[in-house]
């Protein structure tokens, strides 16, 4: 950055000449600034003199244009003063060049240890010109390097602020987000849940709910929105608003079936389309615990799977409706199965289907789809001792993927059970 003297009469440019008391004309040392100044003013640059106090007290101005500085040292120099000498010049990256008295040899490295040239006293007066010639004729490139960098300083503060604001609103809106779904899984009687719930980022495009709908029936939802980040978030918020599960209250109560749920939710996304369209894939499913059945209906969703608890067998129930959010008026099929003692109905989005890549997979190839998710889901759904520790299971694997600290899409699953028919299966073993 170098420094500068205020209030100089010289035009061009100059050296500024610090000592601890005035150069007296007749002294060795006032006959070696004559000497440089002369070979200096040869070309074209001028020999500005000020005191070590002036030297210290200097503040470097921004818009100036600042000057090369030429210290000559004496013996009456302390050793305290020196290394505030040094310090400022580190501080305002000023070059310099020190001349040293014999008796402060000691001095050499210490200035030579932070980039500051050092020579003796008794330097030839045309070295010591062309060492300061060559530091003046630099300056202007290390001032619009200084430039440059404070500069890029405030871009780099400003996009630091920019991010900080960022993460703030992406941490306002997943708790918005998080208001809009379960904060815990509810409490139902006859029945074990369990959830894997992992958002690839702040927010997710995966949204799921349960609630019981009545004393016997027990709905469970999970939609993903087509897409990441907050533009996926939004539309689940939407979509679980946009689910009606219920039709009117007391008497007039009627519990609304999975397709009929979908094809309304369906018929509001199409109807507030904007420009640009957005899709989302969904899966609605009630489970009546009175006679242990289960309907399923899904729009464009992977098939749900139930765990057969006597065999072992995995049932894939296909979701044959189309996508939500693109076709108006379309009807979504339903099915109904009979859950057995010890079964485990789960549906999960699709980003099981990257989260266990190959164990040979490298680069990208961790990103492409696999069919080791099902084992991984099947395993977790044949945990009959409890629902919670098959889950922590499945859990512990995600965690020991290779890249699930940075896991490409929203991963959830839902997991639902007859805890009647799991004490029963238990009874028997």
């Amino acid at each position: 950055m170098g420094l500068r003297i205020a209030g100089s009469n010289h035009n061009g440019p100059s050296i500024l000449v610090a000592s601890s008391s005035p150069l007296d004309p007749t002294t060795q040392l006032g006959q070696l600034l004559i000497s440089i100044e002369h070979q200096l003013l040869t070309h074209g640059i001028g020999v500005k003199q000020i005191s070590t106090d002036q030297l210290l007290s200097i503040q470097p101005k921004k818009s100036a244009v600042q000057s090369p500085v030429l210290i000559m040292l004496s013996e009456e120099d302390s050793d305290t003063t020196i290394n505030q000498m040094m310090d400022t010049l580190v501080e305002h990256l000023s070059p310099a060049l020190i001349l040293v008295p014999p008796s402060l040899n000691h001095t050499t490295l210490m200035f030579r240890s932070q980039g500051i040239m050092c020579e003796s006293i008794e330097i030839d007066p045309i070295h010591a010109s062309i060492i300061l010639w060559t530091l003046a004729q630099r300056q202007p490139a290390i001032q619009q390097l200084t430039t440059d960098l404070r500069l890029t300083e405030m871009s780099i503060n400003s996009v630091h602020t920019e991010i900080n604001k960022l993460h703030e609103e992406l941490q306002s809106a997943a708790s918005i987000q998080r208001e809009y779904m379960p904060t815990k899984l509810p409490t139902i009687s006859g029945i074990d849940l369990g959830i894997v719930y992992r958002p690839a980022s702040y927010v997710s495009g995966d949204i799921y709910d349960i609630i019981e709908l009545d004393e016997d029936h027990t709905g469970i939802f999970l939609a993903d929105a087509v897409g990441h980040g907050v533009p996926a978030a939004l539309m689940t918020m939407v979509i679980t608003q946009g689910l009606h599960k219920v039709d009117g209250k007391g008497e007039n109560k009627r519990i609304v079936p999975p397709g009929e749920a979908l094809q309304r939710l369906n018929n509001t996304m199409t109807e507030h389309q904007g420009e640009q369209a957005r899709f989302a894939t969904g899966v609605y499913a009630i489970f009546n615990k009175r006679t242990n059945e289960i309907t399923v209906a899904g729009a464009g969703h992977p098939p749900s799977l139930l765990v057969r608890s006597s065999n072992g067998e995995v049932e894939q129930i296909e979701s044959d409706g189309p996508l939500l959010g693109v076709f108006p008026d379309v009807e979504f099929g339903q099915e109904t199965v009979t859950m057995e003692p010890g079964d485990v109905f789960i549906i999960y989005s699709d980003g099981f289907e990257v989260a266990f890549p190959s164990t040979d997979a490298v680069g990208d190839e961790r990103k492409r789809p696999t069919l080791t998710y099902i084992k991984e889901l099947t395993e977790a759904g044949s945990g009959i001792e409890t629902l919670a520790d098959a889950i922590s299971t499945l859990e512990s694997h995600l965690d020991n993927q290779i890249g699930s600290l940075h896991q490409p899409d929203d991963v959830t699953a839902l997991f639902l059970a007859s805890s009647h028919s799991m004490s029963q299966v238990q009874a028997t073993q």
